[in-house]
């Protein structure tokens, strides 16, 4: 899967897991990544959905940029694509930036 870019109010932002990023979510969620995926086949609620793209978010000239500006891109994403285009670039991205989540599935 390619890097897909997110552009809003004219900036560009990606999405970058890793198992840090997992970690930090599931610290504030208390709920692991899998167990999410597996019992809810794939749909993450809106609040650890919001959590996922936050924390995982980059603008393409910048870096990281912070959880709280990551929450209202993600607002202003949701709001234009629709839940299930966030659902999937989100899961899309886990799989593509951490298979070993995948592996053998």
């Amino acid at each position: 899967m390619d890097k897909e870019l997110i552009i809003i109010d004219e900036k560009q932002y990606e999405l970058k897991y890793n198992e840090k990023t997992i970690e930090t979510v599931e610290a504030l969620t208390g709920k692991a990544f899998m167990d999410v995926v597996v019992n809810n086949k794939g749909m993450l609620s809106l609040s650890m959905l919001r959590q996922y793209f936050a924390n995982a978010l980059y603008a393409v000239e910048g870096g990281r940029v912070s959880s709280e500006q990551g929450s209202n891109v993600f607002t202003k994403v949701l709001n234009t694509k629709g839940y299930a285009y966030v659902n999937m670039l989100v899961i899309n991205t886990i799989q593509r930036d951490c298979p070993f989540f995948f592996l053998g599935a």
